[in-house]
């Protein structure tokens, strides 16, 4: 039985927003989107799209956001969990204390690289315009819906981040800090891991902190998994590799993208 959430509403997270993704891909692989858009001003040279600082950020993020996921979710549902522990030779239940030390400590570290990521895309690069959502990508986002729909035929131009992007990276500073106040609150005041699992109910306050740390963390999973097919969508390849290396080409830019949002 799991801690926290039913499983019902924290697997359904998962599966209504993979459903969407599921339906998506069926509908371009049949249908591929092509920009319409004119280009308003042509690229003379390949691009630089992220800087040393942005990419090493981005994938030492992707590496501690798997293992706090990971650790999350043996805390979650330690009996789903159980046989990847058992293949690997680990404890887990009689071991809950350093799961969730750990669980915590990689925790701290996405904190403190969010800081960094904060600090210099806003502080260093003056990239706020960039990452706030505006009414142009509302605007972008219901042409693409349309166009998926078979109700427009123009397709706009992609900028360095999407609405979708936007609302991620918007969502990831908000439910770090709830995920944060209610596991800092669990760790203090109602920790359910030193207890028998009938008891744990008997130690949650009211207001469910560890109900709330389950749902956004399950929602946070699901937006994750979102960015990632995204990621590597045949459209979006331009915009991975120049995460991996930094640069997009003159001609990828000038055929895909509005040359003035990705510099």
């Amino acid at each position: 039985m799991p801690h926290g959430a039913p499983e019902l509403v924290a697997y359904g997270i998962l599966v209504l927003f993979s459903a969407f993704l599921i339906v998506h891909w069926m509908r371009r692989a049949t249908r591929p989107a092509s920009v319409t858009e004119p280009v308003g001003r042509e690229l003379t040279g390949d691009l630089t799209a992220f800087d040393k600082v942005q990419r090493l950020f981005h994938w030492a993020t992707t590496v501690v956001l798997i293992l706090v996921i990971v650790t999350g979710f043996a805390l979650y549902d330690p009996f789903t969990f159980e046989p990847v522990t058992d293949a690997l030779g680990l404890p887990l239940h009689s071991a809950f204390p350093s799961w969730v030390l750990v669980h915590v400590i990689f925790s701290g570290l996405l904190a403190g690289l969010l800081v960094v990521h904060v600090t210099w895309d806003v502080g260093k690069l003056r990239g706020f315009h960039h990452m706030w959502p505006r009414l142009q990508d509302a605007r972008d986002a219901l042409l693409r819906g349309k166009n998926f729909l078979s109700i427009a035929k123009q397709y706009p131009r992609m900028g360095k981040y999407d609405l979708f992007m936007k609302n991620f990276h918007i969502y990831l500073i908000i439910s770090f800090a709830v995920l944060a106040v209610t596991g800092i609150y669990q760790y203090l005041y109602a920790p359910w891991w030193t207890v028998i699992w009938f008891l744990h109910y008997q130690i949650e306050p009211a207001w469910r902190p560890t109900v709330i740390h389950d749902i956004f963390g399950f929602s946070l999973i699901a937006l994750l998994i979102g960015h990632v097919y995204f990621a590597f969508l045949k459209i979006n390849w331009p915009l991975l590799k120049a995460m991996t290396f930094g640069k997009i080409s003159r001609d990828e830019a000038n055929r895909r993208y509005r040359p003035d949002e990705l510099e």
